[in-house]
């Protein structure tokens, strides 16, 4: 969902759609994360088929910077010819889109929040320091996180699997 917010992002700057999404590099070998990019954001993704699209994208535009390249129209034939693009178009509809964006966004809030509590400090002859709900209603410069629950004595061994190896479970 960050590739979304940072897609607002530019939509918002620009003030432009930005249709689909052209991608490359190593990532964009997991068919399933190009899929999921493409219904996150609603738009197609694009995948190059040049393994080494990143190099020769850059090159291009550093042509049509200097004017070794006229247009862009040129550029975009000549990466037609050297393979085009795989499509993954966007397969999820527009209200399950935004149920699971709003989701997202409602998730970063409760996590950015977390950071109105602080470590509290422990007395070993009072024992912890937990707070009240009260208390942990202060503002981020007074409030004491309570103490985490202490760690469990020494785990029991794994249990020993058919082959002779050791089952985690």
């Amino acid at each position: 969902f960050s590739t979304v917010d940072v897609m607002e992002a530019m939509k918002k700057d620009t003030g432009r759609d930005l249709g689909n999404m052209h991608v490359d590099g190593g990532m964009t070998a997991n068919n399933f994360l190009m899929q999921l990019q493409a219904d996150l954001l609603g738009v197609d993704v694009l995948r190059a088929r040049m393994p080494e699209a990143t190099v020769l994208g850059a090159a291009f535009a550093a042509g049509l910077a200097v004017g070794f390249y006229k247009k862009l129209d040129d550029v975009k034939d000549m990466l037609r010819k050297a393979g085009g693009w795989e499509s993954f178009p966007a397969q999820m509809n527009f209200n399950d889109r935004m149920i699971e964006y709003t989701r997202w966004k409602d998730a970063v809030n409760r996590a950015m929040d977390l950071n109105q509590f602080e470590t509290g400090t422990e007395d070993p002859k009072k024992g912890s320091s937990a707070t009240s709900l009260a208390e942990s209603k202060k503002p981020s410069s007074q409030a004491v996180a309570p103490k985490a629950a202490p760690a469990p004595a020494a785990a029991a061994p794994a249990a020993k699997g058919k082959k002779g190896g050791w089952k985690f479970w």
